[in-house]
């Protein structure tokens, strides 16, 4: 939840998580998937932890594509991927 109003002697603000990463999509109400640097795909929880990593062969953008899909773009093709299965 995010309140409507800010103040800055609130308790009760919702903390910010920061983490590296190129693209970050969502891909289910509850998890969210992150290109890193090195090509490689990590799908987080909300709490930033990681619950998979899946490596992505020469992946430079991901895009949403449905619950729990995502695209990949390639230098040359753009490939749909299931993420529950990873392929």
């Amino acid at each position: 939840m995010v309140p409507s109003e800010t103040d800055s002697q609130n308790p009760d603000a919702p903390d910010c998580k920061k983490s590296s990463g190129q693209t970050a999509i969502w891909v289910a109400r509850n998890r969210f998937a992150v290109l890193d640097r090195n090509q490689s795909l990590a799908i987080k929880n909300l709490k930033n932890e990681v619950s998979k990593k899946i490596q992505a062969p020469n992946c430079d953008e991901i895009f949403f594509a449905g619950t729990g899909m995502l695209l990949l773009r390639e230098p040359e093709t753009l490939t749909l991927f299931d993420v529950q299965q990873k392929r």
